[in-house]
């Protein structure tokens, strides 16, 4: 149904590439559902530290918050497909976050609202200044709800990510050149991190779900310490290729002497034990 290779050569080329329809309807009721008892949870603290308002109901590492997000990604495996033709094979998924832009016809009025950006321009874009864009990570937005001019679909710039430059976070009105990402419910959007885009303001009558899978190369230490933030009863639930996926395999350094050693063996050393083996610090 996807050209996988036509997909990875528009993502590389203009910075963005869509799969429509990749979600059936009975899963897409399924993500609302688990995202709205996410959100119910943690409703009073959000609402206290305002990642819960009226415009904007925000989640972040909802990995390990539900059990129905870790696997979803690869339960539906051709936006995977794509990114790893971009950033090679072992890359994995950094942390998802729920988005729901409210029907208020308003932006939230914070950073989390979306002003023009690029995803981490510090590692993604900086570093290329002057020179030759290099993809390190991916964002992808798996469209829950409709994405539509009306329900605030995002604003992508194609072939921005190629600029190397950080775009004006607050211009007063938004650069030329830009696409709305408009998509059926099911369907995902992927863009190159450095690429430029933000959000649209909801002016539907129902709220915009979508899920926001974050991607790199597997030598990027992320912001995140993904093993710490995964809750153990869910590692304990995730499979063998789900791990990966996460990042989350134990790895032994590749100039220890104990590469045969079992993974019981290996859990059974002591810290001090582990120190000296060279396997970890204490």
């Amino acid at each position: 149904m996807y050209d996988i290779d036509a997909h990875s050569r528009q993502l590389l080329e203009e910075g963005y590439t869509i799969l429509p329809e990749l979600l059936p309807a009975e899963e897409i009721a399924r993500a609302v559902e688990a995202m709205d008892a996410v959100y119910e949870a943690e409703r009073e603290i959000a609402e206290r530290f305002g990642l819960q308002t009226d415009d904007l109901k925000m989640c972040f590492n909802a990995q390990g918050k539900h059990p129905y997000f870790y696997g979803l990604a690869l339960r539906y495996p051709e936006p995977v497909e794509v990114v790893r033709q971009v950033l090679g094979d072992d890359m994995f998924a950094h942390n998802v976050s729920l988005r729901k832009p409210m029907p208020t016809g308003r932006k939230d009025a914070t950073k989390l609202g979306g002003y023009l950006h690029a995803d981490w321009h510090h590692f993604t874009v900086e570093p290329f200044v002057g020179g030759r864009h290099y993809p390190l990570a991916v964002q992808s937005a798996w469209a829950i709800s409709e994405f539509s001019a009306a329900t605030g679909a995002t604003y992508l710039w194609p072939g921005s990510h190629l600029k190397n430059e950080i775009p004006p976070e607050q211009p007063n009105e938004l650069p030329g050149g830009y696409i709305r990402a408009g998509a059926p419910a099911g369907s995902v959007v992927l863009w190159d991190s450095a690429l430029w885009h933000t959000s649209g303001a909801n002016s539907s009558d129902a709220p915009r779900y979508s899920l926001i899978y974050y991607f790199h190369r597997w030598w990027l230490k992320g912001f995140n310490d993904a093993y710490r933030l995964m809750p153990a009863q869910i590692r304990e639930q995730m499979n063998e290729a789900e791990h990966r996926f996460w990042g989350l395999e134990a790895k032994v350094p590749p100039n220890t002497h104990l590469r045969d050693m079992t993974p019981e063996q290996l859990a059974a050393l002591t810290p001090e034990e582990k120190a000296v083996l060279n396997i970890a610090a204490f």
